[in-house]
């Protein structure tokens, strides 16, 4: 019996899209009159690496004037934490089945099976997001809107920052290792926009420019039927690094979620990850899958492990073209990877890692098998499915 695998992933963006360097033209003509201020701002956002962002409002596209996000707002006059929420509860569950049936899309074109029976395949489904609540919860709404059946098997992973897909993984593969005949759809979904604070905080102005919205999802089972081109889930390893319990928190305010950053982030990376990465695996990687939590996140990783651009060429790209969407992030990366090594059309092993609240590493080692057969689609992967206004 195979390890438990990735055996398809699915991506999606809401339809409201605006390149990072307007969006940072937005942001510091709200400060007017605050020249300083303003030229951090556009400085932030040209050195950020990234090129375009995607949201579930159109706040970006608006006067100034007019948009209840616009960061020179008093906080008193922004949005609250339950009108945040209910834009959660109306735009979370499109760009989530979005991804949903965009995986299922993906498996149904390798596999040569209807989608309507892969998705009466699913026994689990694994929910994660830190960016919003509701009950009846995603899992219940995902599961009425995909169809799956009332009796299915659900969990959700919440409020566990850019690295909680590791444990949405982590829960698949160990439904999967003791059900082998079961197949698990996890659904990462993020509105990191809706928590968008005023004011010149350091920590609001650095997470204003980089975070936005997006959501992936993945199918993991037991790969014995198909015929290469997955993803084994090998291992997973966590550490959670102590007295840094106040580098990275992410906290329930009235006017949204707020979100402190330390400076330090990158050197305390630097301290912990090599000791996950010799936790996790005694080989080389071949590849590297990193979440792109921001560009001097991802300069230091490549810096510690001395890792070459191509490295970390899929996670830049992923940081270039969408931004940090928390913990769905990891998986656009993971899937642009695998469309990488589908090309290269050759065996590999590598690692998978993201950070989150605590300051915790989540690390994963995962092999490629490649296809024994020619693929019927480009890369096998689908493309990543914007939704319409």
């Amino acid at each position: 019996m195979s390890a438990p695998a990735i055996l398809a992933i699915g991506t999606a963006v809401p339809s409201f899209s605006e390149r990072q360097a307007l969006i940072g033209d937005w942001m510091a003509d709200s400060f007017e009159g605050q020249p300083a201020v303003q030229r951090l701002i556009r400085s932030l956002y040209h050195y950020s690496g990234i090129e375009r962002r995607y949201s579930c409002t159109d706040e970006f596209q608006r006067p100034v004037s007019d948009s209840a996000y616009a960061p020179s707002r008093p906080l008193d006059q922004t949005p609250t934490t339950a009108e945040r929420m209910q834009i959660y509860e109306r735009e979370a569950p499109p760009v989530a089945e979005a991804a949903a049936r965009a995986a299922i899309d993906d498996y149904a074109v390798r596999s040569g099976q209807p989608p309507d029976a892969l998705l009466a395949s699913i026994t689990h489904l694994v929910i994660v997001s830190c960016t919003g609540f509701l009950a009846p919860g995603l899992d219940f709404v995902m599961a009425e809107r995909l169809g799956l059946p009332s009796t299915i098997g659900r969990t959700v992973v919440g409020f566990m920052g850019c690295a909680a897909s590791f444990n949405g993984l982590r829960t698949a593969q160990q439904i999967v290792a003791g059900q082998p005949h079961a197949r698990v759809l996890m659904i990462s979904t993020e509105l990191c926009s809706l928590h968008l604070q005023p004011g010149t905080r350091r920590d609001d102005l650095v997470s204003n420019s980089i975070f936005a919205d997006g959501s992936a999802a993945v199918i993991v089972g037991q790969p014995d039927d198909q015929p290469g081109d997955y993803l084994l889930l090998d291992s997973f390893h966590t550490d959670m690094k102590p007295n840094t319990q106040d580098q990275m928190t992410w906290q329930i305010r009235d006017h949204g979620f707020v979100l402190s950053l330390s400076p330090r982030i990158p050197d305390h990376l630097a301290d912990v990850a090599p000791l996950v990465l010799r936790a996790v695996t005694h080989e080389w990687p071949e590849f590297w899958a990193i979440h792109p939590g921001g560009r001097s996140i991802v300069d230091g990783i490549q810096e510690v492990f001395a890792l070459s651009d191509e490295d970390v060429a899929a996670t830049r790209a992923v940081l270039r073209d969408y931004g940090n969407m928390s913990s769905a992030t990891i998986l656009f990366v993971l899937a642009e990877t695998w469309r990488r090594l589908a090309t290269a059309a050759r065996s590999a092993t590598g690692v998978a890692m993201a950070f989150g609240p605590g300051l915790t590493v989540e690390m994963a080692r995962l092999s490629y098998v490649p296809s024994a057969v020619p693929r019927p689609s480009l890369n096998g992967r689908a493309a990543t499915t914007p939704l319409h206004a």
